[in-house]
């Protein structure tokens, strides 16, 4: 592509052998004889100017104020000062005011066509590196959008998935209607209360959803049992844990929940099951969600009794505060009134 040269100098013969010199070379040229006529052109056609000579000492607009309202509108456009003072000082303040090169009058042939290659294939690098800048800038928000657009997705699914098993469990045992979305709402709100990270609510949210989820396994003869359970019964109960555990083993978006389907019945004095974990051996998500559970499980209806009113399950959950309960989670819990949820 032909480039183009906007020559700028009040001396017509100057003029003249600039724009014959350059169109020797392939250039197309424009001459201008000030700066106000420069100003025009580039008004007019500054998207396809390639390089400006540019004069310093010219009537009205001087070649420096040109050069400064060029830096200021069109910092694309690279400028070669034009000099009729061959001095090293004049050059350098051209280029220390935004110039990219100047050259000294009268300008000779070989100089000329030199500088002006060198010049325009430098400024065609930057522009090059400023496209290609852009260019990496939009695609990196173009991946960006989509890998939101696709993790938001996987949320989305993620969140079905775990409603849908949720409501497989519940299935099972029409007394527990509803259970697991209350031990989500209650343990979502001691996690907040004490502070803990966007992720661990997430992993409280999806655990205290499938805490239950070995009990598929469980005949419904056994859940919806309206006498005691046998010891044979109850210790087949004690492992919906481990089942629950095993059930999600191979679902890789599951594994951050399987601390608490298999600890959710785990006590702070170590009496609680299937390993006997006890104290800090009991992960906090863990301990949140056996508090979430029991307190529910107190307050709803089974086939074997009826629910306790809040202020006796309420009661309940002090006492076994140290034992069955991490102490300063039943705090929180009491504290700010958790329970009334």
């Amino acid at each position: 592509m032909t480039k183009h040269i906007v020559t700028t100098d009040d001396d017509p013969a100057i003029r003249k052998v600039l724009q014959i010199m350059l169109k020797k070379e392939g250039y197309q040229v424009t001459p201008c004889k000030d700066g106000h006529e420069l100003s025009t052109v580039l008004k007019q056609d500054s998207a396809n100017v390639d390089l400006v000579l540019l004069d310093i000492k010219m009537p009205g607009l001087s070649g420096f104020e040109m050069l400064d309202i060029m830096q200021r509108n069109y910092p694309r456009i690279p400028i070669v000062m034009l000099t009729a003072f061959n001095d090293l000082d004049t050059g350098m303040k051209a280029i220390r005011s935004g110039a990219a090169d100047y050259l000294a009058k009268p300008v000779r042939r070989e100089s000329l066509v030199s500088c002006v290659q060198r010049v325009i294939s430098k400024s065609q690098m930057q522009q090059d590196a400023v496209a290609e800048k852009s260019n990496y800038l939009t695609r990196h928000v173009e991946l960006e959008t989509k890998l939101k657009a696709a993790l938001l997705s996987l949320k989305n699914t993620t969140r079905a998935t775990l409603e849908a098993f949720s409501e497989t469990i519940e299935q099972k045992d029409a007394y527990t209607k509803g259970h697991c979305s209350r031990v989500r709402t209650i343990s979502v709100a001691i996690g907040n209360a004490i502070k803990l990270s966007h992720d661990n609510i997430q992993i409280l949210e999806g655990g205290s959803l499938l805490h239950d989820i070995g009990k598929i396994g469980i005949s419904e003869e056994i859940l919806n049992k309206a006498s005691s359970l046998t010891k044979e019964e109850y210790e087949i109960i004690k492992m919906h844990p481990v089942a629950g555990e095993r059930i999600i083993t191979h679902i890789e978006l599951f594994q951050p929940y399987r601390p608490i389907i298999r600890s959710h019945h785990e006590r702070i004095d170590g009496r609680g099951y299937p390993d006997g974990l006890k104290g800090d051996e009991i992960p906090m998500d863990v301990r949140i969600v056996s508090l979430a559970d029991a307190f529910d499980a107190m307050t709803s209806s089974r086939a074997y009794r009826a629910a306790l009113p809040t202020e006796i399950a309420v009661e309940e959950i002090k006492l076994c505060s140290g034992t069955q309960f991490d102490p300063e989670l039943v705090n929180v819990f009491l504290d700010k009134e958790i329970f009334l949820l």
